[in-house]
């Protein structure tokens, strides 16, 4: 049931009503407003509110104490329109005397004590802004006590480092409002933005109290002045006319960074103000002075939304379905616009994870949050029973990764993670789980034993297991695997800063370029001996994101430089699906992962500022060196290597696969000589064909 709702009928069921209402005019709207009491907290609601649940209506909350000295308890207001609406009678004393402040303190108390909120699909989603973060954080418990709502009703709409920290130390970053990362997502948050203030005019809601109006949505209102002329005199007003006491109109008044109450959407920083609003202007003043008929407005609007149109910064800004207006607005409407340099750059978005409903751990114990479900629980749980006499959970957070081919509702895709921090360790750490990729019998001890001979052979792995669980109840029973978070970074998430030299950021270090081409034939030389083979790709699944790389800091060279790789997935192992042990199947096999590893160096190469031959010979210094160690372990370890026979259902041929696996291995070594020569044919022949593609 909607919250919000919910809430409305409680506070007119048990408060006290006070005595008469409030009537006020803004934006030439009169709205009244009536007012209950329970206890020392006063609730405020404009009359007929909870008709229009549905348009985003404005919230402000305050102590009392901030609008009269010695007051106790709180006030909420919820009204249509912009937070002004309420905003101006509160802090003016209209509203039942409850401010005394003098008018040279009002904006200072609106900018940093009152905090401002939206209803958005019957949650109170709460917009930080200027108000400092302990603010946020009391308002937010007095919302969850006296005022009665849950943990899920009340969302932080910003994600500023203080109030992320806050949260997620109480193990609540669920609460705080996730950023999309699909572009569907970024759709969805879009369509939630929407909000009308009094006229027909939509604009997109930013987080910040922008209103940020888009040119298919000017266009629309331009259209009025033919379909609907009131409508469109109305939506004209809306914006650039002076309100009672306001200074300045809404496309005028200054919000935040620069930005304003009502801000044309697509164009440079200023331009508005500068060749825009002032047109807007002169045709408002004409019609107010009737110096122009309707053909004259019609012919003057249609002339400012083609120069809107023309000041564009790109042309798909004016194309509400295209990927480039989605993702550029949704940084506007989200803030994350005000943390990168410069506008247009990338976004802090999250890592592809989304935060659940967990656990708040009170000395050691979980204090379920509503919403949590039975994977969650079981996921904490056993999180917990890894640790030692005397050791706490102190707090943990709970997110659903998602992945590209995943476009499921949110609580079900095939992976989580888990960060946590204990009493006895100053760092955080990370546990993944994800759901078997099959629920056939005995997978999961397939999995488990091809995991530890492979890390038993020096293949970098992470440390996994099966999860200790509930009986399932459901018709296909699936379990689940753990495993802890591999230091690092894949190849496309590593920062571009490691590459530049620590005395020059525009100079590359190219010994820095060469030594992470060495991690990947290291990582090469892994993969071709774990037989990573995907039947439905015909894919050895290497350059797709699932080797990881790790960095540390030389002392010696003053720089931060490549140090490890590690393999942060099992899938494809032993899939190579022909296990002849003879020559042939041996230069199948080298003719397929050296040409994938050839293509993934090409694209790394590309990217730097060295040539594919000293990239490739670095390559296969590594894959050399890799391929001599796992031998070197298979050589002395033999005896326990091939008496290796895990007891598993015949289905899964693990024995024959084990075999062929250190027979292959083997070769791999001995043919060494034939493999780079192999290999670095195949960089020639790849470079030839881009000399002719790009013979410039």
């Amino acid at each position: 049931m909607n919250a919000v709702r919910t809430f409305l009928a409680r506070i007119r069921k048990t408060g006290v009503k006070r005595p008469g209402s409030v009537k006020t005019v803004a934006m030439g709207r009169e709205r009244e407003f009536e007012a209950w009491d329970i206890g020392d907290d006063t609730y405020i609601f404009e009359r007929g509110i909870q008709m229009h649940l549905a348009e985003h209506p404005s919230v402000l909350m305050v102590p009392k104490e901030d609008l009269k000295r010695r007051a106790k308890g709180w006030v909420l207001t919820m009204t249509t329109g912009n937070h002004s609406v309420a905003a101006f009678p509160l802090l003016d004393g209209r509203f039942w005397k409850f401010s005394r402040l003098p008018s040279m303190k009002r904006g200072d108390v609106l900018m940093h004590c009152i905090l401002c909120a939206n209803v958005v699909n019957g949650t109170i989603e709460i917009s930080q802004r200027e108000v400092p973060s302990k603010r946020l954080f009391k308002t937010d418990k007095w919302l969850l006590g006296p005022a009665g709502f849950s943990l899920a009703d009340i969302v932080m709409g910003e994600r500023n480092d203080q109030t992320l920290d806050y949260y997620r130390r109480l193990g609540q970053e669920w609460r705080v409002k996730a950023l999309a990362w699909s572009e569907n997502d970024m759709r969805v948050a879009l369509a939630a933005a929407k909000k009308r203030i009094s006229s027909k005019i939509v604009y997109y809601h930013s987080m910040k109290g922008v209103h940020f109006l888009s040119f298919a949505e000017f266009k629309r209102f331009a259209a009025l002045a033919q379909t609907d002329p009131d409508a469109f005199v109305k939506a004209l007003r809306e914006m650039v006319s002076v309100y009672e006491n306001n200074q300045y109109s809404f496309t005028r008044m200054p919000k935040h960074r620069g930005h304003h109450e009502i801000e044309l959407f697509g164009l440079r920083r200023g331009l508005a103000l500068e060749k825009l609003v002032p047109e807007l202007e002169k045709l408002m003043e004409a019609i107010v002075l009737g110096r122009v008929g309707q053909l004259g407005v019609i012919q003057k609007i249609e002339e400012i939304t083609a120069l809107y149109e023309s000041l564009l910064t790109s042309a798909d800004l004016a194309d509400e379905t295209s990927k480039t207006f989605t993702e550029t607005l949704y940084m506007y409407i989200t803030g994350e616009i005000y943390s990168v340099v410069g506008e247009g750059s990338t976004p802090a978005f999250d890592d592809r994870r989304t935060a659940l409903p967990g656990a708040t751990f009170v000395e050691g114990r979980p204090v379920y949050h509503p919403g949590t479900d039975d994977r969650s629980e079981v996921l904490l749980s056993n999180i917990r029973g890894q640790m030692s006499k005397d050791e706490q959970i102190e707090y943990a957070n709970v997110y659903e990764l998602h992945g590209e081919e995943e476009d499921v509702p949110l609580g079900h895709g095939k992976t989580r993670e888990i960060v946590y921090k204990t009493n006895r360790d100053p760092m955080e750490h990370s546990m993944v789980e994800k759901r078997l990729s099959m629920a056939k019998k005995g997978y999961s001890s397939y999995m488990l034993a091809r995991i530890q001979a492979f890390k038993a052979l020096g293949i970098s792995l992470a440390n996994y297991r099966i999860l200790r669980r509930r009986a399932n109840t459901g018709h296909r029973p699936m379990d689940f695997f753990i495993r802890n978070r591999l230091e690092g970074e894949p190849m496309d998430a590593i920062p571009a800063n490691y590459f530049c030299s620590a005395d020059d950021s525009t100079v590359e270090e190219k010994e820095v370029v060469l030594a992470l081409a060495q991690l990947m034939g290291d990582a090469a030389a892994q993969n071709m001996a774990m037989k990573k083979f995907d039947p439905k790709t015909k894919s050895p699944h290497f350059g797709v994101g699932k080797e990881i790389y790790a960095f540390e800091y030389d002392i010696m060279a003053g720089r931060i430089v490549p140090k490890s790789v590690s393999t942060c997935s099992i899938r494809g192992g032993f899939g190579w699906p022909c296990l002849d042990h003879d020559d042939e199947n041996l230069q199948r096999i080298a003719n397929f992962y050296l040409a994938y590893y050839a293509h993934a160096l090409k694209i790394y190469q590309k990217q730097h500022k060295v040539t594919m031959l000293e990239v490739a010979e670095r390559f296969m210094e590594g894959f050399e060196y890799r391929t001599h160690a796992m031998e070197w372990e298979l050589s002395v370890m033999r005896d326990k290597f091939e008496s290796f026979k895990p007891v598993l259902p015949p289905g899964y041929g693990f024995d024959k696969k084990w075999r062929f696996i250190l027979w292959s291995l083997e070769r791999q070594e001995r043919r060494l000589p034939i493999l780079r020569k192999m290999f670095f044919h195949k960089v020639e022949l790849m470079e030839n064909e881009d000399i002719r593609n790009n013979p410039e």
